[in-house]
Parts: C-alpha cells; sequence; structure tokens
C-alpha cells in the first residue's frame, strides 16, 4: 500500500481556482495553467506571473512525513532566476508579475508541511482542517511559489528546462 500523488496548480484570485493532475508548469506572462507558454511570452527585464503548485497525495498511507520542495537549477540561463518560497498562508495571494521577494529557489530542498483537506476542495483555498490520514480525503503539501525573473540581460527563446521535484517519507 502507498500513496499516489499528482500536481495541482492555483490560479486567479488567492490561487482559488486549481488545476489538477498538472504534468508541466511553465512560467508565463499570463496567470493560467493552459495558454501555451509561446502565447504569452516574458520579456526580457520582467518577471513571469507567480506560480502557485502543489503536490497532492491520496491512496492508502499510515504517515507522510519530511515533504522538501526543490529545483534542478536556480539559474536556467544568462539574466534568469528562479525564486521560490514554501506559503505558509491560509490563503496565497494573487499570482502577479509583481517581483515576489522570495530567495533563489533552493536545488537541494524547503521543507513544507502537510495540508489535510476535508473541509475544502483544496489546499489554495481557506478552511481548517481535521481528522487523519486513508479517510477517503486529500492531503497536499504546502503551496510551493515560484516565480522566473529576469533582467536585460536575458536572452529571448525557450530556458533550459527547470525540474521541481517533491520529496518525503511515507509508512
Amino acid at each position: 500500500m502507498a500513496s499516489t500523488q499528482t500536481w495541482s496548480e492555483g490560479n486567479g484570485t488567492n490561487a482559488g481556482t486549481e488545476t489538477t493532475s498538472r504534468a508541466e508548469a511553465n512560467w508565463k506572462n499570463v496567470d493560467d495553467s493552459t495558454t501555451a507558454y509561446s502565447s504569452s511570452p516574458i520579456t526580457a527585464g520582467n518577471n513571469s506571473f507567480s506560480k502557485y503548485q502543489a503536490i497532492k497525495y491520496a491512496g492508502t498511507f499510515n504517515s507522510l512525513s519530511a515533504l522538501t520542495y526543490k529545483v534542478s537549477t536556480n539559474a536556467p540561463g544568462t539574466g534568469l532566476s528562479v525564486v521560490a518560497a514554501v506559503i505558509t498562508a491560509a490563503t496565497p495571494a494573487t499570482p502577479t508579475t509583481t517581483a515576489t521577494g522570495d530567495s533563489a529557489a533552493s536545488t537541494t530542498g524547503t521543507s513544507a508541511n502537510f495540508v489535510h483537506t476535508n473541509t475544502w476542495s483544496s489546499v489554495f483555498a481557506a478552511g481548517s482542517a481535521t481528522g487523519g490520514p486513508n479517510d477517503a480525503t486529500s492531503w497536499y503539501g504546502q503551496a510551493y511559489r515560484t516565480q522566473l525573473q529576469t533582467t536585460g540581460s536575458a536572452a529571448p527563446g525557450d530556458i533550459t528546462s527547470v525540474t521541481i521535484t517533491a520529496t518525503w517519507t511515507e509508512s
């Protein structure tokens, strides 16, 4: 018996619109999960919209612990940086192109907590959590906010791929 996991993304007001089962997460100049990044490019000297993502757990497990998020690189090209933070607020901010103020995304792991959701549908909406594992509700990792920030020296075109990884201990 083991948990199953999918990635979710939060967009819109307070990142409250959840798109589940995300296979990719492109930084772009629009706050949604469906527009092709090539249709909403980020120009040099500007930032992407901030992106809120969380790993969602289901299945059968006794406990989850030691969750971390990390990126494969926080400097995917000249004039480019990826910043990130685990969001501890009950309600995330609305995604924007304003610099988040977050630090460089960790390539070794940033600790996050788990959020049990049986009184709301998503980690991207406000509510309170009660209950325990294996009760036919969902568990999420806290939301992970990322943003691609650029300087005027950023080259046009695609960037080096950045992989976001979640790790945890399960029993």
